[in-house]
């Protein structure tokens, strides 16, 4: 079973790369802009605000989700998680959800920050309310943070660091 898992795994990954690539090359998101420290401070603010929303949510509810639950059944390496869960989902989440949908669909407008974050907490499989709750101020931090900066690399950075603490607290603490 472990080894059908890892094989999964890899394949998914692969495939994930394969699209990151074609989607960066075909609408120009591979231009790296420079990150400053500012963007920093607003990545580490956005995330703490972020975390005080789930903090506030939890009080009402269950907010883990059917993905949440499938991804800690995995009998994957701890490093393949890491990689999947850490990298390529931020990357390849965010390069759809603002990069492809809110950015070049939407043309980064507000309709399309309110769509493409209710099409991130509906994809995510919340089976509560607060789950739902929870996902959706995810994806209006990812999107907010696209929206204001017009920089990709600031909502994948910040989605990295949300789920890189979550894999931290359920794998390692």
């Amino acid at each position: 079973m472990r080894t059908n898992s890892l094989a999964l795994s890899i394949i998914f990954t692969l495939v994930e790369l394969a699209i990151f690539f074609y989607v960066g090359i075909k609408y120009d998101l591979f231009h790296i802009r420079k990150i400053c420290l500012k963007d920093i401070l607003k990545w580490l603010l956005s995330y703490a605000l972020l975390f005080l929303f789930y903090i506030f949510v939890n009080f009402f509810g269950p907010t883990q989700s059917d993905t949440t639950q499938a991804v800690k059944s995995l009998s994957l390496s701890l490093p393949v998680l890491f990689l999947d869960l850490c990298i390529f989902a931020p990357v390849t989440e965010e390069m759809f959800m603002r990069g492809m949908l809110q950015g070049t669909v939407f043309k980064n407008t507000y309709i399309g920050l309110v769509a493409t974050s209710i099409l991130f907490a509906y994809l995510h499989g919340p089976d509560t309310i607060p789950s739902f709750i929870t996902y959706l101020g995810m994806g209006l931090a990812f999107g907010i943070r696209y929206k204001t900066s017009d920089n990709l690399w600031n909502s994948i950075l910040l989605h990295a660091l949300n789920n890189l603490v979550a894999y931290c607290f359920m794998y390692l603490i």
